[in-house]
């Protein structure tokens, strides 16, 4: 027996005798202050009887805190008659303070209906039962995790340009002036850079998209009051995305996989500087824009929208038009209430022809990049519609999701130790192809009006989204 040992069972055998102990404060650890004593002998089990304890979230239910930590085999440990009435503590402090209690052979335990978006901390040591109280008999374990990050979203709102902003836009990376618009969701769900609703059953190279290899895309936007510096502070590291079936099974291709950070990369445009004689050659952040979404067009009238946020015509002799639907690129099934998408909005809400917009009528409308339908360099000008990119993407094989089946997408972020820093994000959604066959004089974003092309083998997707 060491003299360590000895003085520690020392201790413990007299612990009954003692009527009244100042507690005073634990080294290493303060959750043990308000209900817990020391030993009386200032003895405790210090050679590593346990150890390494460890805190995760649960990815599953985000409010679970799952506890885990090595020990040695308490036979060994030296408590002699004092075992059966020792047992493991651990107290968790999310503002709030819970504790639980084990036997010695215990090696993990689970906390349920821990605050999210908070530091969670968690103490743990042995603790001795007696007439007289409870007694700290051990070191006191102490580790934290911050889970300081809010969920991240499978969605943004649409954006109007308030102007054509060119008063102080001679530096690179200008943001224009816009007005979020108050209906509509872009949901960041589809092929390719843009989310489209569009891709090629036989891989004609004549879909021209990018990246260049058709694909699943889903993104994830950070949550509008977090900050880089707030990501550094917690070691962001990339939200994972997990994929189950009806039946609640994991899908092979979407077992938790790493998001990258989204580059959309920037457009040049040429700006006139205030004195009206210099052009500058500007690199402004590529946005999400509504193609050809711009009151100059030529279907007659002009397009606004509502307070409530839906799309308004303005046609002569008609006066102002409310056509009440709103701006989605998904249908969204809230409880039965369905948003219909705007590709399947009806010509006279969101008419598309061969002069001026996109042709099949059924494509979607998003193009990446700056301005007007009909060139990448064109300047931004007022009433044009965008959607800022996603923060994180990552993009799957094209069939990942089957038609008419109905999936479940989660994401939460880890950081570098791939702990769980954030709650839970859900998306329930089902898609539907619809087989269009071959294409004449196919044109999207991708295509100029010169070089139309034929595509065979169109497929579009219905992407409903589940509330």
């Amino acid at each position: 027996m060491t003299q360590g040992t000895y003085w520690l069972r020392s201790a413990l055998l007299a612990l009954m005798a003692f009527a009244a102990i100042s507690g005073g404060s634990f080294a290493g650890g303060d959750l043990f202050d308000d209900d817990y004593r020391d030993c009386p002998a200032k003895t405790r089990l210090r050679d590593g009887e346990i150890a390494d304890l460890t805190l995760t979230r649960d990815a599953e239910d985000e409010d679970k805190i799952n506890v885990l930590w090595t020990s040695t085999n308490p036979a060994t440990w030296g408590l002699g008659s004092n075992a059966y009435r020792a047992s493991l503590v651990a107290i968790l402090d999310d503002g709030t303070i819970s504790s639980q209690d084990f036997a010695l052979s215990t090696r993990k335990t689970t906390f349920d209906g821990v605050r999210t978006g908070t530091q969670v901390t968690v103490e743990m040591a042995l603790v001795v039962d007696t007439a007289d109280g409870s007694y700290v008999v051990s070191d006191i374990l102490r580790t934290s995790i911050n889970q300081s990050l809010t969920e991240p979203s499978f969605s943004t709102g649409w954006n109007q340009v308030d102007s054509n902003s060119d008063g102080d836009a001679n530096t690179d990376g200008f943001q224009f002036d816009a007005t979020p618009i108050a209906a509509g969701a872009m949901y960041y769900i589809g092929y390719n850079e843009n989310f489209g609703n569009y891709k090629s059953e036989s891989g004609d190279s004549d879909l021209i998209t990018t990246p260049s290899t058709a694909r699943l895309r889903i993104g994830l936007a950070h949550a509008s009051g977090e900050t880089p510096g707030q990501r550094d502070d917690v070691e962001f590291d990339a939200y994972i995305i997990r994929i189950a079936d009806a039946d609640g099974d994991v899908i092979s291709e979407g077992v938790d996989v790493a998001t990258i950070a989204s580059s959309y990369g920037t457009t040049s445009w040429d700006h006139d500087s205030d004195n009206g004689t210099t052009t500058d050659a500007l690199a402004v952040p590529n946005k999400l824009f509504l193609y050809d979404f711009d009151e100059n067009v030529n279907h007659g009238g002009t397009w606004a929208f509502s307070d409530s946020g839906t799309i308004t015509r303005v046609l002569a002799g008609e006066g102002t038009i409310d056509t009440g639907y709103a701006l989605t690129n998904v249908r969204i099934n809230d409880g039965g209430t369905i948003t219909v998408a705007m590709q399947d909005a009806p010509a006279a809400v969101i008419p598309r022809d061969a002069s001026d917009n996109l042709n099949p009528d059924y494509l979607s409308m998003i193009k990446v990049g700056i301005g007007e339908a009909g060139g990448t360099d064109a300047a931004v000008t007022a009433t044009e519609v965008f959607a800022e990119p996603p923060g994180e993407h990552r993009d799957f094989p094209p069939d990942v999701l089957a038609s008419d089946g109905t999936y479940t997408i989660m994401a939460w972020a880890v950081n570098h130790d791939n702990e769980v820093i954030s709650p839970v994000a859900t998306l329930r959604v089902r898609p539907r192809d619809v087989h269009r066959g071959d294409i004449d004089d196919f044109e999207d974003y991708q295509h100029p009006r010169d070089t139309l092309v034929t595509v065979d083998d169109l497929v579009t997707t219905e992407f409903m989204i589940l509330k």
